[in-house]
């Protein structure tokens, strides 16, 4: 099944999403990130972020469980996704205690020949926004979506 193109500019609604102290711990635990500064209100208190702030992959975390812009589309298989590329750019740090907006939007569709036959490439940006919007940071998925199995 080819993806449509015109699917560009399809966004999800704007949520909130509260980073709390548990969900940076669990998260640093589960990546075996063992930094101070993500754990330790003392020792991040005395560095340059004054005080605690999440990883920079948490934010990935800010789409788990949410709306997709992805979602909805007639015959979309998920088992034809491969996961192709991430890039993260960071406005600010993500704090815990903190609000933020986020919203994401198909920014990109097209089509490859590969090896293994047609692909197309889907990018997903996810924006996140504080309480003054002010932008916190920016996710760009590349999801690849195999078009014969």
């Amino acid at each position: 099944m080819a993806i449509d193109h015109s699917l560009i500019g399809k966004k999800t609604e704007i949520y909130q999403y509260e980073v709390e102290k548990g969900h940076i711990r669990r998260f640093v635990e589960a990546v075996g990130d063992d930094s101070p500064l993500y754990v330790n209100e003392d020792f991040a208190g005395e560095t340059a972020f004054n005080g605690l702030i999440a990883p920079p992959t948490f934010a990935t975390t800010l789409t788990m469980g949410k709306e997709s812009p992805l979602d909805g589309i007639e015959g979309f298989e998920m088992r034809r996704v491969l996961h192709g590329e991430q890039e993260y750019e960071f406005h600010r740090p993500i704090r815990p205690g903190a609000q933020y907006w986020v919203q994401s939007e198909i920014t990109n569709v097209f089509d490859r020949k590969g090896n293994s036959g047609a692909m197309t490439f889907i990018v997903v940006e996810t924006r996140a926004k504080d309480i003054d919007k002010q932008p916190v940071v920016t996710c760009k998925s590349t999801i690849v979506y195999r078009q014969s199995l």
